[in-house]
């Protein structure tokens, strides 16, 4: 079961962040689920973090009946790995939610016309070697 729920989180990452349709995205099954856990996941406003807590509460049964046979301060770097994948789902949904200001990406483009327009011409100027003057043009704008 917890495969089966680590795939949905992942699922559910991508459903938050991408642009792509919800019906593209593939999970394994829901089978150890009962209707009333897949309606709620279903209806509630943030998958990711119901999905977390389902899966903290499935390791937490696993350790208690002894499926989990790890010491309480190694499981707890299991916690940690699960907050932090999770707290990175969410800058980058932050990234992808917020676009780059219109004003700032046209003024980064003129800025890339001009150099690639100035360059090689102080390329040619300055420098008393050709292939010299087209290597550093070259590099300056493309690379």
């Amino acid at each position: 079961q917890l495969v089966r729920l680590m795939s949905m989180l992942y699922c559910a990452a991508l459903q938050n962040i991408s642009l792509v349709s919800d019906e593209k995205m593939e999970i394994i099954d829901f089978e150890g689920l009962d209707p009333s856990s897949i309606q709620y996941l279903k209806d509630c406003g943030d998958r990711c973090d119901v999905l977390v807590h389902w899966i903290s509460r499935l390791v937490v049964e696993g350790m208690a009946t002894g499926v989990i046979p790890v010491p309480p301060p190694i499981l707890t770097r299991v916690f940690q790995e699960l907050s932090r994948g999770i707290v990175n789902a969410k800058d980058v949904q932050k990234i992808a939610e917020f676009p780059f200001p219109f004003a700032y990406s046209q003024m980064i483009v003129v800025m890339l016309v001009v150099q690639s327009c100035v360059t090689p011409m102080l390329g040619a100027v300055q420098g008393s070697n050709p292939v010299l003057a087209f290597i550093v043009t070259f590099v300056s704008v493309f690379v």
